[in-house]
């Protein structure tokens, strides 16, 4: 059984898991696709999860009914040879899955948003394992599951400017790295049985507060700051020997330009996070993206932590289709340990207009206008 599910993770994906790797919480294919921007571009009720000030420029009424998303690091000929090689009665056989990482990571969230006021609920799970150790192999094994209810509100303070603040109630499962040993992996039936080697849980409450402001000008500037989890997010007990690990603080600002025209959307951002953190170097910080939208696609690429990401979007009316390839930094500095990744999603959702009258934007999704 542990063979499959090996298999299962190497073919979308593989991931370690280290303290440089930086916490980031949910986050849509769109921006991963745009080398990780966010603040400044994020539309109608997405804006709940990653800027609430952003609400401020909601239309009429948004439901996101549903995304669902799967992804990680694509799989290799050495992996599937040694995937292949696997007989969970026999030890040596996992020799060749030494300094191999291999990951499932999973999320979905729903929302509703109308004019300066959203709701919502999102989860995001994440599992990876790394054997090492060949005296005694082990797996470094991590995972972690972040649920929350989101409630969010934004308040115009001057012309195309808005203030936003979002409450959340979040449940966390794991969030820490633990030693598995082999007979307990290959025993597994399956990924639900390593995830239950993981006890302890925890509830808390965060807050985050942001700005944004829409210069009237050519090319619609925005500029936008963003904190997230003011002061951390710390959790009570609720599960196992202690609480979860707590989710650090996260100061964000960028800048974004682009065109709304007939038929095609435009948008270049820049952004900086983890602005709180002195010790990250300055290349992990750094995010660079651009999108051009026309009728039922969407073409991206950005830079990420010093690495190119690409993705695209394909509507069906209702129904939309993402993927996304990007690189995430798992060593101190932009360069060191590069982790190659992609993620493809399913999402639905139903846009309604002031006067309640059904909407697609003529297949873009994306809108730069703002509310006057």
């Amino acid at each position: 059984m542990m063979k499959w599910i090996f298999g299962l993770c190497a073919v979308l994906m593989s991931q370690k898991v280290l303290a440089a790797e930086l916490y980031e919480p949910f986050r849509s294919l769109r921006s991963l696709g745009m080398g990780g921007v966010v603040i400044t571009t994020v539309d109608n009720s997405a804006a709940l999860f990653n800027n609430p000030a952003a609400l401020g420029r909601v239309e009429g009424l948004d439901i996101h009914l549903m995304s669902l998303n799967f992804g990680g690091r694509a799989i290799t000929t050495e992996d599937i040879t040694a995937i292949e090689n696997i007989d969970p009665n026999d030890p040596s056989t996992y020799n060749g899955l030494f300094g191999k990482r291999f990951n499932i990571k999973a999320n979905g969230d729903i929302a509703v948003a109308v004019p300066y006021f959203g709701a919502g609920y999102y989860t995001d799970y994440e599992l990876s394992l790394e054997l090492h150790n060949p005296g005694y192999p082990e797996f470094t094994t991590y995972f972690k599951n972040d649920s929350a209810f989101v409630i969010g509100g934004a308040y115009p303070v001057g012309p195309q400017s808005y203030l936003g603040m979002t409450f959340k109630r979040m449940n966390r499962w794991g969030g820490n790295v633990q030693e598995l040993g082999l007979t307990t992996i290959a025993n597994a039936n399956d990924i639900q049985a390593v995830m239950d080697q993981f006890q302890n849980k925890g509830q808390g409450y965060g807050v985050d507060l942001a700005f944004l402001t829409q210069v009237s000008a050519p090319l619609n500037p925005t500029l936008t700051v963003v904190w997230q989890d003011v002061g951390d997010t710390a959790f009570t007990k609720t599960g196992g020997a202690d609480a979860p690990p707590h989710i650090p603080q996260n100061l964000s600002a960028g800048a974004s330009l682009g065109i709304d025209l007939p038929g095609l959307d435009w948008v270049i951002a820049l952004e900086g996070r983890h602005l709180l953190e002195p010790d990250v170097q300055i290349g992990k910080k750094l995010h660079i993206g651009t999108e051009l939208s026309l009728p039922f696609l969407d073409l991206r690429a950005g830079y990420n932590q010093g690495y190119l990401a690409y993705g695209v979007g394909l509507d069906f009316f209702i129904f939309r289709l993402d993927a996304a390839s990007y690189t995430e930094e798992l060593g101190v500095y932009p360069g060191q340990t590069a982790d190659n990744r992609v993620m493809i999603g399913l999402s639905i959702d139903l846009s309604f207009d002031a006067n309640f009258k059904f909407t697609d934007n003529s297949g873009k999704k994306r809108k730069l206008k703002q509310r006057r």
